[in-house]
């Protein structure tokens, strides 16, 4: 499979348009064809326009298991029909309901809890326990779903997550919201985390400044914030290196951005997120890259359907 840069920049298909169950069998089927050493020449192809190392970080955000991708497991899954038919509806629902790259849900989805993926039906269950979804109850109103969905939720009691020892807000939603949730969860950071933080401090030059973005940028942005929408102030006096870690958040990285360019005389580049070697010292940046990379991936192996299908027909 050739892999052209201007694709990824472009995008090869219609993000607005949700995948067929065909389609995601044929698109799965077709990535587990390629074979090993295909499969690492396009995600190393990938990775590199990321800023990424060859065969990807390590640890959470790996890309690689045994020496082929991680995604091995997911497009097994995907390979069998009625899985697809499964995703392709809850694809379907993340195209009506959010404007969220629909394989940049699907990766995160299929990270954070996989049977997300292929759970179409209305039971109830917890959205920490079975998704990570610590504050869903309180973030609700700010998601952009309708009520049609949210009226369904019901709350879960707080409680004190054993992990980080804050209180969490979960909800009680059907099995099947779960990966529209996520979708929308993307949004709401990007849009609240990070988009309105960059008006803040950029005021009328801001619309400018996210418009100018690449469409890689873009989707680091969106996995970044669902990641970590927050974080700690940006200290200017201390190295980067210093302040790494989990309170990196997005916004963290924002501010070391505007610090570096102020401090260089340039406007603010966003696009730097890809490219500042020193971002890739914090767990959150390589897990948002790993996403990124890997929903690029499935983006391209769905592309190839679609040409196929076209040079079929003609």
């Amino acid at each position: 499979m050739s892999l052209s840069p201007v694709l990824l920049e472009r995008g090869p298909l219609n993000v607005r348009c949700a995948p067929s169950g065909a389609d995601v069998v044929h698109l799965a089927r077709l990535g587990l064809k390629m074979g090993r050493g295909s499969r690492a020449a396009v995600m190393n192809a990938i990775t590199a326009r990321l800023l990424m190392p060859t065969g990807g970080f390590t640890g959470q955000a790996r890309l690689f298991v045994k020496g082929d991708l991680r995604l091995l497991g997911l497009l097994a899954l995907m390979a069998h029909e009625t899985a697809a038919k499964a995703i392709a509806f809850n694809l379907a629902r993340v195209v009506r309901y959010t404007d969220t790259h629909v394989l940049l849900a699907l990766v995160t989805a299929a990270r954070e809890h996989t049977s997300a993926l292929t759970a179409t039906s209305d039971r109830l269950i917890d959205s920490w326990h079975e998704g990570g979804l610590d504050f869903l109850w309180k973030t609700k109103a700010h998601l952009g779903l309708p009520s049609s969905i949210t009226s369904h939720w019901e709350p879960v009691p707080r409680f004190v997550s054993p992990e980080t020892q804050h209180a969490v807000y979960p909800a009680y939603i059907p099995a099947r919201d779960q990966t529209v949730v996520y979708a929308a969860q993307i949004g709401s950071s990007y849009q609240l985390g990070f988009k309105a933080r960059v008006d803040a401090e950029l005021g009328a030059r801001s619309a400018g400044m996210l418009a100018s973005m690449s469409r890689a940028s873009r989707l680091m942005w969106q996995a970044y914030a669902f990641l970590a929408p927050g974080g700690r102030r940006y200290e200017r006096a201390l190295p980067v290196r210093m302040q790494l870690g989990r309170g990196f958040g997005v916004q963290t990285a924002l501010g070391y951005l505007l610090a570096a360019a102020r401090e260089e005389g340039r406007p603010l580049d966003l696009d730097r997120v890809l490219t500042d070697p020193a971002l890739n010292g914090t767990e959150w940046v390589r897990s948002a890259k790993t996403r990124v990379a890997e929903a690029l991936f499935l983006e391209r192996l769905l592309a190839e359907v679609g040409d196929r299908r076209q040079a079929g027909a003609a």
